[in-house]
């Protein structure tokens, strides 16, 4: 039997008795060398740990979700609120509101718009509640078919006081 490399003991009998002084000097340093690499390697994977992504560094489902469908994701605070008339189902004297469009400034941007001041919709089938003028909100928003930017539905536009685990997340994500 021949052995592969000189270090490696092979027992009585072997092309490398011959050389079994040598030989256990070569498998102790090989040894001790497989040793330092084991701990330098286990000490690695510690010290990078925060790198690897863990379940409380991850997005919640519902939040990966709505960022994966959103193209602009923004902390935004409303400035002017107008509604969007329905003509078809106004009367003289009558308007019939089908939403509302929203002028807003970025605050914070972490997916999409390169501008500060953004204006999106909210469609009363979407979302039946208004959002108030001169609050913030977290936004994930989407071309609707028009080319224009509209949330979805009520879950699109979070309140800033109720985002504050939100907003944790998206930095965590956006800076792991």
């Amino acid at each position: 039997m021949i052995g592969i490399d000189t270090g490696v003991g092979l027992g009585k009998g072997s092309v490398m008795e011959s050389s079994k002084g040598n030989s256990q000097t070569h498998l102790r340093r090989s040894l001790c060398e497989w040793l330092f690499l084991t701990a330098v390697s286990v000490w690695c994977g510690f010290a990078h740990s925060g790198d690897i992504p863990t379940e409380s560094d991850e997005l919640s489902g519902e939040i990966q979700q709505q960022l994966e469908s959103a193209e602009v994701v923004a902390q935004v605070e409303i400035v002017a609120v107008h509604r969007v008339l329905d003509r078809a189902l106004s009367e003289p004297g009558m308007a019939a509101v089908s939403g509302y469009l929203y002028s807003a400034i970025a605050r914070k941007v972490w997916k999409g718009a390169t501008r500060k001041q953004l204006s999106f919709q909210l469609n009363l089938a979407d979302c039946e509640e208004k959002l108030a003028l001169g609050v913030r909100y977290l936004i994930f928003a989407r071309r609707n078919t028009f080319g224009d930017m509209a949330l979805s539905d009520c879950d699109a536009a979070i309140v800033d006081t109720d985002a504050s685990g939100v907003l944790a997340q998206l930095e965590q994500y956006y800076q792991g």
